[in-house]
């Protein structure tokens, strides 16, 4: 590589110090700005500051996603049925919360449900099953 300004060694330690770089990111730095020490700190600045807005946009675009699932899941029933009468009905999120909280207790609970001749079924609020377990 031939630089065209000054690059020394100095000049990469004083960044790395500085921002915490590896040496290649310091060297990469100092080339864009032409071998000015103040001129890098600048651009690493800069970079640092992009970066944080990229992950902010990133980060409400995954709160929003969440927000969605959980009102979609507030909607959506899990219920407990015998004979036609339902015995329990509770929004998919509760039931994931649930599940994840204690999975045993959850599996044990649907295993004696549908033994018992319970069905299971997942519905959106004006639609058809999405899944039904018939027990015996």
């Amino acid at each position: 590589m031939d630089y065209g300004h000054e690059l020394n060694l100095e000049k990469v330690d004083i960044l790395r110090e500085r921002a915490g770089l590896s040496y290649r990111d310091a060297v990469e730095y100092l080339e864009r700005a032409n071998g000015d020490v103040v001129k890098a700190l600048v651009f690493i600045e800069e970079d640092k500051h992009r970066q944080k807005e990229v992950i902010s946009e990133t980060g409400q675009e995954v709160l929003e996603k969440v927000k969605h699932v959980v009102r979609r899941g507030n909607e959506m029933k899990i219920k407990i049925h015998r004979e036609g009468q339902s015995l329990i009905e509770v929004p998919v999120t509760v039931g994931l919360i649930g599940t994840a909280i204690a999975p045993y207790l959850a599996l044990a609970g649907a295993a004696v449900a549908l033994a018992s001749g319970c069905s299971i079924s997942v519905r959106e609020p004006e639609g058809e099953p999405e899944l039904d377990i018939e027990g015996e």
